[in-house]
């Protein structure tokens, strides 16, 4: 009968630790989800990349590249290209009639991707660009520009 109650003991004993076991790790996963809202998103993109040929960017335009998070504007002197992700958490800015903004914290940006309100303290950053030999656009998001350089056609 000794046996018996100290196998059901030591029954109780590993089914209370598992259960502790089980509620703390499930406490962790929600915590660490929790605190993933606020770490900005990284991309995982490659930091070199094409973007195809000037001509299929229209002149005046902010044409946004969904697949690469980033805006490429023409004029008839050249092209640049500025992140689409906002410096405050990582959502991705919209373009807005005087520049962009973020949909989610409300941080507003002039078309030069200076902060001008809300969460963001840093403004947009703008990529280095330049020609491959087959004629492509190649965006190198490894080196940062001033936002008034750009790739002169």
């Amino acid at each position: 009968m000794d046996d018996h109650n100290n196998s059901g003991h030591s029954r109780r004993d590993f089914i209370r630790r598992l259960a502790t076991w089980a509620a703390a790790s499930a406490g962790l996963l929600a915590g660490i989800s929790l605190l993933r809202q606020f770490v900005p998103r990284l991309t995982q993109y490659q930091k070199r990349f094409k973007i195809g040929r000037n001509n299929n960017y229209p002149f005046n335009t902010f044409t946004y590249l969904a697949d690469r998070q980033l805006f490429v504007y023409r004029d008839h002197e050249g092209i640049r290209a500025v992140s689409a992700v906002c410096t405050h958490l990582g959502c991705i800015i919209e373009k807005s009639e005087d520049g962009f903004q973020c949909p989610c914290h409300g941080s507003c940006y002039n078309k030069n991707g200076e902060v001008l309100s809300g969460a963001a303290t840093k403004d947009l950053p703008w990529y280095s660009l330049h020609k491959d030999p087959d004629g492509q656009i190649v965006v190198d998001q490894g080196r940062l520009v001033d936002s008034s350089q750009k790739l002169y056609l």
